[in-house]
């Protein structure tokens, strides 16, 4: 008999490391702020603005998308209308912090960084789980014939 706490893990995904590397990322992101946001060594990127905080808040936001694509309710089988549930979500927090973080000039460049990598990281992850759950499908049906 399964617990309510392991199907609750389950159905969060907290029992995969990407919602943890999300916090991790964050953490590094404010480290880099707080040390007063250095310039990339590379001079085309800080040209652009690009600082060392991007790097890890890039990689959140990309963590972010593999964690919502790892929930438990999401089909093995296809895409579902439960997939809009977690792009609603990443949209929804993706919203939230750019309005946080940044100023209105820069509201679409920080969209930009937030949406593509973590819509990215879903799609990734969502279509590597369909493409394994359809080979072990696949796999199971030679074996019995």
């Amino acid at each position: 008999m399964v617990s309510r706490r392991h199907s609750l893990i389950t159905f969060l995904a907290l029992h995969k490391p990407w919602l943890y590397l999300v916090a991790l990322c964050y953490l590094f992101t404010m480290a880099f702020v707080a040390l007063g946001n250095p310039a990339l060594p590379i001079e085309i990127l800080e040209r652009q603005g690009l600082t060392w905080h991007h790097i890890p808040e890039i990689l959140a936001f990309s963590f972010l998308g593999v964690w919502l694509g790892s929930l438990g309710y999401l089909s093995s089988e296809s895409l579902t209308y439960l997939d809009s549930l977690a792009l609603f979500l990443t949209a929804v927090v993706g919203l939230a912090y750019a309005e946080v973080i940044s100023y209105i000039k820069m509201f679409p460049v920080v969209l930009t960084i937030i949406f593509i990598p973590s819509f990215a990281g879903y799609f990734a992850i969502r279509l590597y789980n369909i493409h394994k759950s359809k080979n072990s499908f696949e796999r199971a049906n030679q074996q019995s014939t």
